[in-house]
C-alpha cells in the first residue's frame, strides 16, 4: 500500500485525501454525487474509501472515467451534455470545461436574439420564474413605514401651498383696478 496523499490533484483541482472517494470527487464542478458514485465502481475502486489512500495509477484512472465516461459504457442518460450543440455528440464536460460551454451557450443565445439570451442579457429569470415579488434589486420594496408617510404627505402640502402661492400673484396682476376717466 502506498503513503497516504492529504492533498490529491484531479481535474485542475486540489482535493482533500481525508475525504471519501464519492464525496471528494463531487467537489468537482460538473460531478455529482451519483456521476462520482458510479466512476468509482467503473474503476473498481470502493466509493467509501479515503481518497488519499488509492495508488496513483487508480487516481490515473479515476480522471480518465470522469473526462470520458462513453468509452467505459456510461449510459447517455448520466452525462451532462447529450446531443452538444457543436459535436453532435453526447459528452460529460468536468471543471473549466463546463464553464466555457455554458458562456459559449449563453453567447449564441444573445447573438441569435432568442427570448433566453436577450433574459440573461437584461439580468432576469430565464426559465419562467415569476417576477412579479422576487428577483428584485435596489432599495426594498413594500410597506411604507408610518413616519416616512408622514413626511411624504406634508411635503406634499407644502409643495402645494407653494404652487398656490406662485400661481396667485399673476392672477392679482391680471385683475389691476380701472382707471377712471
Amino acid at each position: 500500500m502506498s503513503e497516504f496523499k492529504h492533498i490529491v490533484r484531479m481535474a485542475g483541482k486540489d482535493l482533500s485525501g481525508d475525504k471519501k472517494v464519492q464525496l471528494v470527487l463531487s467537489d468537482i464542478k460538473g460531478v455529482s454525487v451519483a456521476y462520482a458514485r458510479a466512476v468509482a465502481y467503473t474503476a473498481g475502486v470502493d466509493p467509501f474509501a479515503k481518497l488519499g489512500s488509492l495508488s496513483k495509477e487508480q487516481i490515473e484512472l479515476l480522471e480518465k472515467i470522469m473526462k470520458n465516461p462513453v468509452e467505459h459504457g456510461f449510459p447517455s442518460w448520466m452525462l451532462n451534455r447529450r446531443k452538444d450543440y457543436e459535436t453532435g455528440k453526447d459528452v460529460h464536460l468536468i471543471g473549466s470545461d463546463l464553464d466555457i460551454a455554458v458562456r459559449s451557450d449563453i453567447g449564441r443565445e444573445r447573438r441569435i436574439r432568442s427570448r433566453r439570451g436577450i433574459r440573461h442579457e437584461l439580468g432576469l429569470p430565464v426559465r419562467g420564474q415569476r417576477t412579479r415579488t422576487t428577483g428584485r434589486k435596489g432599495l426594498v420594496v413594500g410597506v411604507k413605514r408610518k413616519e416616512v408617510r408622514m413626511r411624504e404627505e406634508a411635503a406634499k402640502t407644502t409643495r402645494g401651498k407653494r404652487e398656490k402661492a406662485e400661481a396667485e400673484p399673476e392672477k392679482v396682476e391680471a385683475k389691476e383696478p380701472e382707471k377712471k376717466t
